[in-house]
């Protein structure tokens, strides 16, 4: 069994060890020390990374009580070491995770409701919970969460004795019986937990839950906490003032400029259509239908507007009326028609070219990955 430090001392960034054991497994070598202050990833929380001796640990993990380091060098068996903590990234574990137990406390609490799943990605935290949950409700939790920070609770870990751990009220996910850590939030919470934690709140920071959603009869909660959060607001920040600066509108104005905005382009989105469809009526009356089949090539028309042009040329001049726009790398078209005759023109079009595409009702639509005298090759010379 090898001796957990980060049990008795969260914060240990460096110690001294003795490798037991170092074999290699696919392609890294499994690193066993006699002691350690490397979390195991474990309890929905990744490991901690770091050094041995300068040699990087790229992983650990923990079965049946052993902690294997994983590394990219062999340590001979014996040697002493000297284990570095990347503490920047054991920090941020313990602040998102210790932020999480406040938040699930308050949950339990107030709610009823379990964590029935953790996860500390490594670059999001989420919460799910076995009970659905308002946004009014989650900003309720919010603000008890960092009246914690402010009040600074402390937590502490213990592995209590089984009689005494048979008489204390903690949440836990699974049924355990014997060595349990429990880690207490003193006015807050106690859960069943194996993870390093902070020894106050303040040392967490701001908790701010960013975002839910209904899963299967409960919630999914997204959090950040401490330096995340932190981090979250900046980015957030900078989005807004690009914003702001481009509507010219101060920051907590932008909402309602951008819809504004939205509404004055939806007004010039119709004007725009009323007149496309009277330039389109324009161009359909001006067009010599030199022949009962034709094709017409426009650039910058899109589907509706295909559709549209189409339609227009059928209605005015009947036979088959197609309408291309694109470049010769590729076409999207609209074909308009009396529905038998245009059924076996478009068959006969996709049977001579690389087309794409259907219809009914006297109208098919589609793409054609083909050139312009490709296309009038099949319109020039077909014949039912």
């Amino acid at each position: 069994m090898t001796v957990k430090l980060y049990d008795n001392d969260s914060h240990q960034k460096e110690f001294s060890a003795v490798v037991k054991s170092c074999e290699e497994q696919n392609g890294k070598y499994a690193v066993v020390l006699d002691k350690t202050a490397f979390f195991p990833e474990g309890g929905g929380q990744a490991c901690d990374i770091g050094t041995l001796n300068g040699i990087s640990v790229l992983d650990v993990q923990i079965k049946d009580g052993i902690i294997y380091h994983y590394t990219d060098e062999v340590i001979p068996v014996g040697q002493a070491v000297t284990g570095v903590i990347d503490w920047k990234r054991r920090f941020r574990n313990m602040q998102n995770h210790s932020g999480e137990h406040i938040v699930s406390g308050i949950v339990h609490s107030l709610y009823g409701y379990d964590n029935v799943g953790f996860h500390l990605g490594e670059k999001e935290v989420t919460l799910d919970f076995n009970g659905e949950l308002t946004r009014e409700q989650l900003l309720r939790v919010e603000r008890i969460a960092n009246e914690a920070v402010y009040k600074n609770a402390r937590f502490t870990a213990v592995y209590p004795e089984k009689s005494e751990l048979n008489n204390m009220t903690y949440r836990s996910k699974l049924e355990l019986t014997e060595n349990v850590r429990i880690v207490t939030v003193e006015g807050y919470d106690a859960c069943a937990c194996c993870a390093p934690h902070v020894s106050f709140a303040s040392e967490i920071g701001i908790i701010k839950i960013l975002d839910f959603f209904k899963m299967r009869g409960g919630v999914r909660v997204f959090l950040k906490c401490g330096t995340d959060a932190l981090e979250d607001y900046n980015e957030k920040y900078d989005n807004v003032l690009s914003v702001s600066n481009l509507l010219s509108v101060k920051q907590n104005e932008i909402a309602e400029a951008t819809d504004r905005l939205l509404l004055k382009m939806s007004e010039q989105r119709i004007q725009s259509a009323a007149l496309k469809k009277r330039l389109i009526d324009s161009m359909a009356r001006l067009f010599k239908a030199e022949s009962n089949i034709t094709a017409v090539f426009e650039d910058g028309l899109d589907m509706h507007e295909l559709q549209l042009f189409s339609d227009r040329l059928f209605r005015l001049y009947g036979g088959i009326r197609g309408v291309f726009t694109g470049s010769e790398n590729g076409y999207t078209f609209a074909i308009c028609g009396e529905e038998k005759e245009l059924n076996g023109f478009f068959a006969a079009f996709k049977q001579r070219l690389s087309i794409k595409g259907g219809g009914r009702n006297g109208m098919v639509q589609g793409t054609a990955e083909v050139s312009k005298d490709d296309i009038l090759s099949v319109f020039n010379t077909y014949t039912k």
